[in-house]
């Protein structure tokens, strides 16, 4: 009966660590699986994109946290959605630690601007934007918030000045890029380098104070340019063909297009006419555009010939 008491006895205390060791598994397992499905949120292209979070990695109330501890870390998140989550500080030792960090991310943001870093300088200046719609409790911290907010605010100010001050920079080289395209009648490109430009537009806020005269005369100009372009395009795909001209100085010249017999001045069709007529070229007049095209080359055979050069801008 001894014996039997005696090994009940082992048998518990040797199930005691255990269980504690069991006990203790459960509640790590799910902070690991916590923080691995926070740290590890992805697009649905799997993709990951680090973002700011605020969190506080400690419970202060049962584990305690060093205040000085900065309380941003990053996260994945939704590509293009920072996912910022800012967790209130308790106490006001934390709150002065929280005041200091956002100081801290103006003091970061102002000198990535400096260097025209210009994505870390936003992304200090998100954070710290959401750290100040916290509520602290704290008067001091109160005060000194107020301090953060205001450089914040020259912060912001200045960033969005020296951003557009850029994008007008690119504006203008894309302008000129299209200019170059336009006169050397590629056509094409300068449709395709006005989408970079409004793009450039949409993304970098063309039309901040700083530079938004010389910004909309520029994308007045492009807009132009862009419109031509579009009309020399669709003239190229017209069917016209230059069989012969007849040229007079001293009266009316005539030319045969697609073996028809026009007058200079005459209408083809709408919004197309003869507007002038030289010794071996036509100049057509085309949604207000004066575009020339030559004599079409012989080919074998009677009736039959090829389109000149086109699209010469006068």
């Amino acid at each position: 009966m001894r014996l039997t008491a005696i090994i009940l006895v082992a048998v518990c205390l040797l199930g005691m660590p255990a269980a504690a060791n069991g006990q203790e598994a459960t509640p790590q397992g799910a902070s690991a699986t916590t923080q691995g499905a926070t740290a590890e949120a992805q697009t649905p292209n799997g993709i990951t994109e680090t973002a700011y979070a605020l969190t506080w990695e400690k419970d202060p109330r049962y584990r305690g946290r060093d205040p000085f501890q900065t309380v941003l870390t990053t996260v994945g998140g939704p590509a293009g959605k920072a996912a910022v989550r800012i967790s209130a500080p308790r106490t006001p030792a934390e709150e002065a630690a929280f005041v200091d960090s956002a100081e801290s991310l103006v003091g970061e943001g102002e000198s990535a601007l400096g260097e025209s870093d210009f994505k870390t300088a936003e992304e200090r200046i998100t954070a710290t934007r959401e750290m100040t719609t916290i509520t602290l409790k704290n008067q001091d911290a109160r005060a000194k918030m107020i301090e953060v907010s205001k450089r914040l605010a020259t912060l912001e100010g200045e960033y969005n000045k020296v951003r557009a001050r850029a994008a007008l920079a690119k504006a203008l080289q894309l302008a000129a890029r299209m200019q170059a395209y336009f006169e050397t009648e590629r056509y094409g490109e300068v449709a395709s380098t006005h989408l970079e430009l409004e793009n450039l537009n949409n993304d970098e806020g063309l039309m901040n104070p700083e530079v938004a005269g010389t910004a909309t005369a520029v994308l007045a100009k492009c807009a132009e340019l862009k419109r031509r372009a579009e009309i020399h395009m669709d003239f190229a795909k017209r069917d016209l063909r230059v069989d012969a001209v007849s040229h007079f100085p001293e009266g009316r010249s005539f030319a045969i297009i697609n073996g028809e017999v026009y007058g200079q001045g005459m209408i083809l069709e709408p919004e197309l006419a003869l507007a002038g007529v030289s010794g071996n070229e036509v100049t057509f007049d085309y949604k207000g555009e004066r575009i020339s095209q030559g004599l079409a080359e012989e080919v074998a055979g009677p009736g039959y010939g090829k389109r000149g050069k086109e699209g010469i801008t006068r």
